[in-house]
């Protein structure tokens, strides 16, 4: 996209405030249209034409801003004969080939981002840990120890014995879906085949992008949240969930550990604002006229009238 371009002192140049809104309205316009078509500042005479009126056009050829055929000006193009010109367009403006050549090079551009976003997509993870994680994890080979012990499967919901959703039922009394297979062989936390982040497009493996990553919960990790957060959160719950999602949108990530690490994080805090009791007077809606206690009895008048005879009945009988 090209751009016609204005200085900030356009609006008040003796030219423009001489030859007025109507016909600088019609200068614009034709700006507009000689940049979208790389024309240079050249304009057709039956563009100029239906673009304004005789009055402003000719405005415009007595102020300088446009040029007819034969005009004397030395810095400005001769235009065929009835086309017309803009003073001055390429000092302000970039020519055609220039434009052209700024395009290509964004459509390099574009090119080697798809192609670098599409080997990315392809290659398989990496087993290279990436410094920003580096000493993060402690790496104990845990993976390798689940995908070889027998008494780790998918139904344990991606965990060594019962997790708590599996052996308390809950409010569905469904348990945790299980976790990502362990049989992709790629590091915990994935290589340059996580890096892309947005929407990836469909594999043709089928498999979700958290997957082909190879995401894995690792004993480090379990240690981490346990050692940080204690029985706040539910370990195995929260990162089934943490799967589920991202197999659900697709969405990749630079970091899943990170990406993992700051789910945990708004588990926990949910949980804690969850147990914590509510402020004293929370749940009180004032009463009209601001009185916290409960409104005093109405005095009844006719009680006092009864008891009033009652006394001068009294007072009687003694005399």
């Amino acid at each position: 996209m090209a751009w016609f371009a204005l200085d900030d002192g356009f609006d008040t140049h003796p030219k423009v405030r001489k030859a007025g809104n109507a016909a600088v309205g019609v200068f614009v316009r034709l700006g507009v249209h000689a940049t979208r078509h790389l024309t240079e500042g050249h304009l057709d005479g039956d563009i100029v034409r239906s673009y304004g009126t005789g009055p402003n056009i000719r405005k415009l050829l007595t102020v300088g801003m446009l040029h007819e055929h034969g005009h004397a000006c030395p810095r400005c193009p001769q235009p065929a004969e009835g086309d017309f010109v803009i003073h001055d367009y390429l000092d302000y403006n970039k020519s055609r080939a220039q434009i052209e050549a700024a395009r290509e090079a964004a459509r390099k551009r574009q090119n080697r981002g798809r192609e670098n976003a599409r080997r990315n997509r392809n290659q398989p993870g990496n087993d290279v840990e990436s410094p920003a994680n580096r000493g993060r994890f402690e790496d104990d080979s845990a993976s390798n120890r689940r995908r070889n012990d027998p008494q780790f499967e998918d139904t344990t919901a991606g965990q060594e014995g019962m997790s708590h959703r599996d052996t308390h039922e809950g409010a569905t009394g469904v348990p945790s879906p299980p976790l990502p297979s362990q049989n992709y062989g790629v590091a915990d936390v994935g290589g340059e085949g996580a890096g892309s982040e947005g929407l990836a497009q469909e594999r043709p493996d089928g498999l979700a992008p958290i997957d082909t990553d190879g995401f894995t919960l690792t004993d480090a990790m379990r240690r981490w949240a346990l050692q940080t957060f204690g029985p706040t959160v539910d370990v195995d719950h929260s990162t089934a969930q943490f799967v589920s999602h991202y197999r659900a949108t697709g969405a990749r990530r630079k970091s899943w550990p990170d990406a993992w690490q700051k789910w945990i994080r708004d588990d926990a805090k949910r949980a804690r604002d969850r147990q914590q009791p509510p402020a004293q007077g929370a749940f009180l809606l004032p009463l009209p006229g601001g009185g916290q206690g409960p409104p005093a009895p109405r005095r009844s008048t006719t009680d006092e009238r009864v008891a009033g005879w009652l006394a001068l009945a009294s007072g009687d009988d003694q005399t």
